[in-house]
């Protein structure tokens, strides 16, 4: 199995134990950030695939990377960021739920980051240097682009972050057969942190190999 087909089936695999986060919160749903990441790995395990980094579940977190907590899960937002490994290829994929129901500013906010990741992803062209997509989906977020403290996204392969790099001072050019991220965020202190992340494979056209939904999903807790 090659880079394309690997790649291609640990996002598959990503979608999937996503669609299982959201039957899970439906049916039975989880207490703490540490179940659903117990969950993750769990599902991991019984598909023969490694994590290809420790999960990410934050709720009402705005810091970036945040270890998964026993405290007991509260309305407002949940981010989901994980990723697995097969034959050494990584996948990664952020998704961002609402636990409860969101108010006008919170779904406002969501859209935001939304169409700035879509808009990101068509405004990909072979030949661009990659500093032009980061500074320009800092563009499309406007006044909330002061909340998003880090780059737009990343190469992934053997290695969950690679060459290139898709940030504003990045000299790296966008070419064929490269496998990158794209993830807006905004992330508010003392409230909590918005990101949608994809992993992409640049070819003749953009595709997009994480295909799990990105409207906003709301759940009861």
């Amino acid at each position: 199995m090659n880079k394309y087909s690997s790649i291609k089936k640990v996002c598959k695999i990503n979608d999937g134990i996503f669609s299982d986060i959201i039957d899970s919160f439906n049916n039975h749903g989880f207490k703490t950030e540490k179940e659903i990441a117990d969950f993750i790995l769990k599902r991991f395990k019984q598909l023969n695939v490694k994590p290809a980094f420790p999960s990410i579940v934050a709720n009402n977190k705005w810091e970036i990377h945040p270890l998964p907590r026993k405290k007991k899960l509260e309305k407002g937002f949940l981010i989901l960021d994980f990723g697995c490994k097969l034959r050494e290829y990584c996948s990664d994929m952020t998704r961002t739920i609402f636990l409860g129901k969101p108010n006008a500013f919170e779904k406002r906010l969501y859209e935001l980051v939304l169409r700035c990741q879509r808009k990101s992803v068509k405004g990909i062209k072979i030949g661009m240097r990659y500093r032009e997509l980061d500074r320009n989906a800092r563009k499309m977020l406007k006044h909330y682009r002061k909340y998003f403290v880090h780059s737009l996204g990343h190469g992934v392969g053997k290695k969950i972050h690679e060459k290139p790099a898709i940030s504003r001072n990045s000299d790296d050019v966008c070419r064929e057969n490269d496998f990158i991220t794209i993830e807006p965020g905004i992330y508010i202190p003392n409230r909590f942190g918005i990101r949608i992340e994809d992993t992409l494979f640049i070819g003749n056209e953009v595709e997009v190999l994480t295909k799990a939904r990105k409207d906003l999903i709301c759940v009861e807790i």
